[in-house]
């Protein structure tokens, strides 16, 4: 048969809640998440669909642990969630999973992230205006897009653009970036760490 071509592995992943999917009696099916900016559909465990109904509210940062089956190259993949836990994101992420489990946003993303590292200004007048709020939307941040692994923050001396404070530099590249506003931080860790390599 051809389920016997199929590979099974567990998951781990971190995504943002954007509704459900109901079978035609209107039970619950699977629940819509968005990574990387692509939807993925998760299947649900029986015994999770009742307990997450009203739990969930769309906008919401989880955490999904269950088992992806797929052929080949992770093809024709398909997954199934045995667990799924609200996250409340404060300074840092949380991991307390065990290391033998896979992270299938790094197979399922465009590309793999770039190590890096963010260069954060922390002379005093970063400091009066703003550094360390960017610092902790930065950690937030790094951990919401699963970079924990492979992004890390340095503070720095003074970079020559006190006026323009808070102020950082994103590596490698160089690229510098002047009191960026915190919405902005999800795109620019985004385009830079995780957008396909030349």
């Amino acid at each position: 048969m051809d389920s016997v071509h199929y590979q099974t592995l567990p998951f781990r992943l971190e995504c943002q809640f954007i509704g459900f999917v109901n079978k035609p009696n209107g039970r619950l099916k699977s629940l819509r998440s968005m990574l990387h900016s692509k939807e993925l559909h998760i299947k649900l465990n029986k015994e999770l669909r009742s307990s997450l109904a009203y739990s969930l509210v769309v906008g919401d940062w989880i955490q999904v642990i269950g088992i992806q089956k797929f052929k080949g190259n992770f093809t024709d993949f398909k997954l199934k969630a045995f667990q799924v836990n609200r996250l409340s994101y404060s300074l840092e992420c949380k991991d307390n999973l065990n290391p033998n489990y896979s992270v299938i946003f790094q197979n399922l993303s465009s590309s793999c992230p770039k190590k890096g590292k963010i260069l954060l200004c922390d002379k005093s007048d970063c400091a009066k205006n703003g550094s360390e709020e960017l610092y902790q939307e930065l950690q937030k941040t790094i951990c919401r897009l699963g970079l924990e692994d492979s992004v890390t923050i340095q503070k720095t001396s003074c970079q020559k653009r006190c006026k323009k404070a808070p102020n950082m530099i994103l590596m490698p590249g160089k690229e510098k970036y002047s009191n960026p506003q915190p919405q902005s931080i999800v795109s620019l860790l985004r385009d830079h760490y995780l957008s396909p390599m030349d």
